[in-house]
């Protein structure tokens, strides 16, 4: 992945391939020149409705490991302390790379999410390999499912879309669907990191695409908006994303107003401290 630093961006070379008919390469910031940074058209009454599509799904969902999603399950099942066979509802569960896991190890397992493709591949995923999951379309924010888990998930940033109010309406809603002494595992990007680190152009090449981003960074609201653009010899595709970048401070207080009380913060799935070198902020909570 290359980041974009002022004008010096590297030319993105075509493969040679005689089926691969690319354009004269165009510099970043040329690209980015046709796909210019205005606030007011980032904003949209809900743009998760768009962003998450088959295009995220085939770039960013399917490329994961197994061997790091199992990774990942063992990492909770040890920071959150889950006994066996324990109802686990994962919220934003995208193509179920978690709650099929968990499901493989013996747990009660439902799944939810927004994108009904989403939720039928995970369907189709459980009937393949034989194993017993639930997974239902719904929004976290309005969900009313007949089930009081032992540990609710929220992964790989699936939390801060929707401002506070939005986001504390999820929180209330998990609470709503926990059992007393249940834990929340939830693990979103480190506002720390991220403003330390700030990248606001990056590109990247996957096979026959180009996917070229630009952020802008809020250091007031706490909010990243991010427009990436997918190029290929026949598309073009604009996505608009803004995530809130929650503080430990503001994001314990979001809790604390859900009833639910951070028992540890980690920085990542290692069980590192959470620091502001940490990539990950990951709070475990208890109802």
């Amino acid at each position: 992945m290359g980041a974009a630093s002022e004008w010096n961006v590297p030319e993105w070379t075509a493969p040679s391939d005689q089926q691969r008919q690319w354009p004269r390469p165009i510099p970043v910031r040329c690209i980015l020149g046709i796909m210019p940074y205005y606030e007011s058209e980032m904003m949209s009454d809900d743009w998760t409705v768009s962003y998450f599509d088959d295009t995220y799904r085939r770039l960013f969902l399917e490329t994961v490991t197994e061997a790091r999603t199992h990774a990942q399950v063992q990492a909770v099942l040890h920071m959150a302390s889950v006994l066996p066979n324990s109802i686990v509802l994962d919220v934003g569960c995208g193509l179920g790379r978690h709650s099929i896991e968990f499901a493989s190890l013996g747990f009660r397992v439902t799944g939810i999410d927004m994108n009904a493709d989403y939720v039928a591949a995970c369907r189709a995923r459980c009937l393949s390999l034989g194993v017993s999951a639930s997974f239902l379309v719904a929004d976290a924010r309005s969900m009313q499912l007949s089930l009081r888990a032992d540990l609710v998930l929220s992964l790989w940033s699936s939390f801060g879309y929707y401002g506070e109010d939005g986001d504390g309406a999820i929180l209330r809603r998990m609470a709503a669907h926990m059992n007393t002494g249940a834990r929340l595992f939830l693990d979103v990007e480190n506002a720390a990191y991220v403003i330390r680190h700030f990248v606001a152009e990056e590109w990247h090449e996957t096979g026959r695409e180009v996917i070229v981003e630009r952020r802008r960074l809020n250091v007031v609201e706490g909010t990243v908006c991010t427009r990436r653009l997918v190029l290929s010899p026949s598309s073009r595709t604009e996505y608009h994303r803004t995530l809130r970048m929650y503080t430990p401070t503001e994001l314990s207080r979001l809790l604390e107003s859900a009833c639910l009380h951070v028992e540890e913060w980690y920085g990542d799935y290692d069980g590192s401290r959470l620091g502001s070198e940490s990539k990950r902020m990951i709070a475990v909570a208890v109802k």
